[in-house]
């Protein structure tokens, strides 16, 4: 059974009956995370929107706590260009940062692509160079010429990280070389609109297939999907699921299916931080951590309906611990700021 911590239950219900769209700008002095994980977790760091010509600030407070891994949400740089070379070039802009040369040499990094790193601004199937965005990638993450995502269509792939109590899977979707085109809202004069021709994808069949058998077949203490757009957020103008809600239905259909299996997901590039939660059975939630973003942020947010938010949206840089407990069946998840200041944090049992 899933629950919700107290002082965070009661933030659910005022938030999802009074639909508010509250910022939280940290005018105070928040607690800080100064502590490892305890023997019985495994953490996780994540983040996304990143430039690298803006401070990259968070490298040595990620570090000093000690994830197990790093995990890159999408626009790990922006280099948005059909010349490979310029995208090459920003990757490796950001291999010369010490600071993140540094983090790289003390914990596994692993990463999804979004659009900006794709090299396509909402970009999707249509890009003529994916195939080439793909090696550049995988070149960033030292991913080795064995590799699967060498070869195969698309840089989905998972990860296992394991103590000696347990493991933790991550699933890395790709939501961008697959993606059929989006439908601009030209009639209310927004960026998009759904659209609900089913045979439109996201993921496209290969990708599903993979991840229905990943799902169904895993035996870790925590499956976290890792996907560059939201996944429950669902009324906001932008890029999303939603968009395509055939497709968006499909995964949350999955995952009711699979829901003993402690699914959790993380999301990106919104430039804003957020929990939602959705009810996908008798005492199971699934919630969507959104991280974003790690160097720039969308400072004049004013506020957007997000029915299932939790708690406020942060609209300062961040990034994101979580610690996956796996002899409580737990998961802490925090919104990081500079010097190690909790933003924002929720506290979930399963």
């Amino acid at each position: 059974m899933k629950k919700i911590k107290m002082k965070t239950f009661v933030s659910i219900i005022l938030f999802l009956f009074l639909g508010l769209s509250c910022v939280n700008r940290i005018e105070h002095t928040p607690e800080k995370l100064d502590r490892k994980a305890d023997q019985y977790s495994i953490r996780i760091a994540v983040g996304s929107c990143n430039k690298v010509d803006e401070p990259n600030v968070f490298w040595d407070d990620i570090a000093e706590q000690s994830p197990e891994a790093f995990v890159w949400l999408g626009d790990i740089v922006y280099a948005d260009s059909n010349d490979i070379s310029v995208i090459q070039s920003e990757y490796n802009k950001l291999k010369e940062i010490t600071n993140y040369t540094r983090l790289t040499e003390q914990m596994q990094i692993f990463g999804i692509w979004d659009d900006h790193d794709y090299g396509k601004n909402d970009g999707g199937q249509e890009f003529e160079i994916k195939v080439e965005s793909q090696q550049a990638l995988l070149d960033f993450l030292d991913v080795s010429k064995e590799d699967q995502r060498r070869t195969q269509e698309g840089i989905y792939t998972s990860h296992l990280l394991q103590n000696n109590y347990g493991t933790v899977e991550l699933l890395m979707l790709d939501t961008r070389y697959f993606r059929s085109s989006l439908t601009p809202d030209t009639e209310n004069g927004r960026r998009y609109k759904s659209n609900t021709d089913t045979t439109t994808t996201l993921l496209g069949n290969a990708q599903w297939q993979w991840l229905e058998k990943k799902i169904e077949n895993s035996q870790a203490n925590f499956l976290v999907i890792v996907s560059s757009i939201q996944l429950l957020s669902n009324q906001h103008q932008f890029e999303k699921w939603e968009n395509l809600p055939h497709e968006r239905e499909k995964m949350i259909t999955l995952i009711k299916c699979f829901a003993d299996k402690n699914i959790f997901v993380v999301s990106g590039d919104r430039h804003i931080s957020e929990f939602s939660m959705m009810p996908i059975g008798e005492d199971r939630q699934l919630i969507d951590f959104t991280s974003s973003g790690l160097t720039h942020s969308y400072s004049s947010f004013s506020g957007e309906p997000n029915p299932y938010r939790v708690k406020e949206v942060v609209s300062d840089p961040s990034y994101g611990i979580i610690d996956f407990n796996l002899k409580n069946n737990t998961v802490q998840a925090y919104m990081m700021g500079d010097k190690k200041q909790i933003q924002q944090e929720l506290e979930v049992s399963y």
